[in-house]
């Protein structure tokens, strides 16, 4: 069910300030993006980083945030579906940051679910992930 018009604006304004919360390192308003929920689960690239509820959340985003002096996120593809007050999307997130000195480049995915609460689209669920690399392109598995 491919969202309407105005479904899809929210949802890319919600793509957008997720981003510039980054861009700015502005941990408040990248929380505030997100359900007050305890069921809310947010998916990293790292193996520790499967964040359940606020609590957890804060803690996850405080991570990146103080481990990058600088992060741009852009997106491509962007596919949005919805059913009344719940969507999907997904897309190809790229991020650039500079860690630790150095530029690094994540040509990464992004799948989420959004909610619609009191006239606002807030993040339900958010994976992100990176390709494997060691995958060649058209096979299932990497190589032992």
């Amino acid at each position: 069910m491919e969202a309407n018009e105005q479904v899809k604006n929210a949802i890319f304004k919600l793509l957008e300030k997720y981003s510039q919360g980054y861009q700015d390192k502005d941990i408040e308003g990248i929380l505030k993006l997100f359900v007050p929920e305890d069921d809310l689960v947010v998916i990293g690239t790292g193996f520790d980083e499967w964040v359940k509820g606020s609590e957890e959340l804060r803690c996850g985003f405080e991570r990146d945030l103080e481990q990058a002096t600088h992060i741009r996120i852009k997106y491509r593809d962007v596919t949005i579906s919805a059913s009344g007050q719940v969507a999907w999307l997904s897309c190809h997130m790229n991020m650039e940051a500079h860690v630790n000195g150095q530029e690094i480049y994540l040509p990464g995915r992004l799948s989420a679910v959004v909610e619609e609460k009191n006239n606002e689209w807030l993040f339900a669920h958010l994976h992100y992930s990176l390709p494997a690399m060691d995958q060649e392109e058209g096979k299932a598995y990497p190589e032992p």
